[in-house]
């Protein structure tokens, strides 16, 4: 219907539509994990904790969309590499937002992905507000998704592994405007 789902896999992602994603029952543990900072995003960014809300400023962003989509492509990497990885979450953050940025003439749009927003060389968090709030991607984790249940109700399973990396993004578009 947007177009997006096409471009997406010609990019070598797969596209799967799926229920709009709900704060899981494990948010909390979510949560203490971004705050055990491993990742050295947490308050770094608007698309992390605490810059993405509470989880219930969250639930209720995710109760505001209609429509959600997993975006999956699995790159072969070193996993431990951090250059590899982070070439590997911008290329996953800079065609989702090609396609959100399909999709935003005609619905409301948000796109969650693995890690936080790196869209801004610099971000102004906490200071100022986000500089370009519509190409702002938040973090799944951050948002309390439970990636494991979501990915057992497609039928696929959670795993890491030595040689590879799949990496995820949640767009999830809202009322078709008229």
């Amino acid at each position: 219907m947007y177009g997006f789902e096409d471009r997406l896999r010609e990019e070598g992602f797969e596209v799967i539509e799926i229920e709009v994603p709900v704060v899981s029952p494990k948010a909390k543990d979510y949560r203490a994990l971004c705050e055990k900072n491993d990742c050295k995003e947490y308050g770094t960014n608007w698309g992390c904790p605490p810059g993405v809300g509470t989880l219930e400023e969250c639930a209720e962003t995710l109760n505001s969309y209609h429509e959600a989509f997993l975006v999956i492509k699995r790159y072969v990497l070193d996993p431990k590499n951090a250059k590899d990885m982070k070439r590997a979450k911008d290329d996953l953050g800079d065609s989702s937002r090609r396609a959100a940025d399909m999709i935003r003439p005609s619905a409301p749009v948000k796109v969650l992905s693995d890690g936080g927003c790196r869209y801004c060389g610099v971000c102004t968090y906490p200071g100022g507000a986000c500089r370009y709030p519509l190409q702002r991607t938040d973090s799944i984790s951050g948002y309390g998704i439970d990636m494991e249940e979501l990915l057992k109700k497609i039928g696929r399973k959670f795993a890491f592994e030595d040689c590879a990396a799949t990496l995820n993004s949640i767009i999830l578009i809202g009322k078709t405007r008229k």
